[in-house]
C-alpha cells in the first residue's frame, strides 16, 4: 500500500449514571472492525485491552466485529487499536461478483414505488450501465442537500429521503439514495460504512485526524459490468463540501470535486463493512442493525444506538504512524 499506516483506537467507558444498572447485569459490546479490501486497504494488526470476561471476533456476512462480554460488572472498560494501511481508491481490479445481493432491496434500501419511478425518470432511454450510474450520481448531487441537524449519519432510508423536503440528510441518507436508485435501475450498488482518520487533500471539511469519535462516514460503490470492477462514488461528500466550505454547486472547485468523486475515494478513511439491515447474533435475542459504524453496548437495561459518543462515553482517536 502506498500510504503510511494509520492507527485507530477505540476506548469504551460506561457513563457514571449507567454503572449502577450493570452491577447485576451482563453486558455485551459490539465494535465494527476494518475490512480487508484488495488494492486499497489492508489490516496490519488488531490489539485490545480491558476488563472483559470474554473477547472474540465474529462475522455476519461482510461485517466483521469484535464482541466483548462482561458478567455483572459495574464499569466495563475496553480499548481497541486497529492498524490499517490505506490508499486512494479509483476502482477495484477486475473481478467477477455475484451481484444478486447488491441488487436486492432491504428494509431501508427499497427499490419499488417512488424509488423505481425516480430511477426510471433519471436514466430515461440510457442503456449503458456506466452512463446510467453517472446520471444517477449527478441527479443525487444536484437534488439532495446536507442537513447538519440530522442525527449521526442519518437513517439511510431511501423512500423517506426521497419524500422529505429538499431530499435532505447526511451521508447515509444521500449515498443510500444513490444505492437504491442504482439498484432500481438494475445496477448493483452498495454503501460502504467507515470513519475518517486523516486530513483531506481536497477540503478541510472532508478529513479528520486525532479525535474522530464523530467522524463516521458512509460512501458508496456500484459494480460496473463493463469494467468488471467496483467503482467508488461519493455524492454525499460533494454536498458536505458545498455546505461546510460555503460554496455553490456551480463553483469551479465544486465542479472539479463533483467530477472527481464519480470514480474516486480519497485514502483518508477506513472502510468497516457494507452490511445493511442484518442481525447481530446476540443472545437471547439477535439485535436488528440498520448499518454498523458505531460501537454498540447492550445489557438488560441499556441499548443505546451509539450515534452519540456521550451516551456510552466512548472515544475514537486516529494517528498516522511513521514507517
Amino acid at each position: 500500500m502506498g500510504s503510511p499506516p494509520l492507527a485507530a483506537g477505540t476506548t469504551i467507558e460506561l457513563k457514571q449514571d449507567f454503572k449502577p444498572l450493570l452491577q447485576n447485569e451482563t453486558a455485551d459490546l459490539w465494535v465494527p472492525l476494518p475490512m480487508e479490501l484488495k488494492g486499497y486497504q489492508s489490516v496490519s494488526s488488531l490489539t485490545h485491552t480491558g476488563n472483559a470476561d470474554k473477547v472474540k471476533i465474529e462475522n455476519v456476512g461482510s461485517v466483521r466485529m469484535l464482541h466483548a462480554q462482561w458478567s455483572k460488572t459495574a464499569a466495563p472498560e475496553f480499548h481497541l487499536v486497529s492498524v490499517v494501511k490505506i490508499r486512494d481508491h479509483r476502482e477495484t481490479t477486475k473481478e467477477n461478483v455475484n451481484t444478486s445481493q447488491f441488487l436486492a432491496p432491504t428494509a431501508h434500501v427499497q427499490t419499488d414505488g417512488i424509488v423505481y419511478t425516480t430511477a426510471m425518470q433519471i436514466v430515461g432511454q440510457l442503456t449503458d450501465p456506466d452512463q446510467k450510474a453517472e446520471a444517477i450520481y449527478n441527479w443525487v448531487v444536484e437534488k439532495t442537500l446536507r442537513d447538519p441537524k440530522t442525527r449521526g449519519c442519518g437513517l439511510g432510508d431511501v423512500k423517506t429521503t426521497l419524500t422529505v423536503d429538499n431530499l435532505s440528510g447526511k451521508c447515509a441518507d444521500i449515498n443510500s439514495v444513490f444505492v437504491g436508485l442504482a439498484r432500481a435501475a438494475n445496477i448493483p450498488a452498495r454503501e460502504v460504512f467507515g470513519i475518517r482518520v486523516a486530513p483531506s487533500n481536497e477540503f478541510n471539511s472532508l478529513g479528520k485526524l486525532g479525535e474522530v469519535s464523530k467522524a463516521q462516514h458512509c460512501r458508496a460503490e456500484y459494480y460496473s459490468k463493463n469494467k468488471r470492477a467496483w467503482v467508488p462514488v461519493d455524492p454525499a461528500d460533494v454536498r458536505k463540501a458545498i455546505l461546510e466550505e460555503k460554496l455553490s454547486l456551480d463553483d469551479p472547485k465544486i465542479a472539479k470535486l463533483r467530477h472527481k468523486f464519480f470514480g474516486y475515494w480519497e485514502g483518508n478513511w477506513v472502510a468497516l463493512n457494507f452490511g445493511r439491515d442484518f442481525l447481530i447474533p446476540s443472545k437471547p435475542e439477535p439485535i436488528k442493525i440498520n448499518y454498523f459504524m458505531y460501537p454498540k453496548l447492550v445489557s438488560k437495561s441499556l441499548a443505546p444506538d451509539g450515534m452519540d459518543p456521550k451516551e456510552v462515553a466512548y472515544t475514537i482517536t486516529s494517528t498516522i504512524l511513521t514507517k
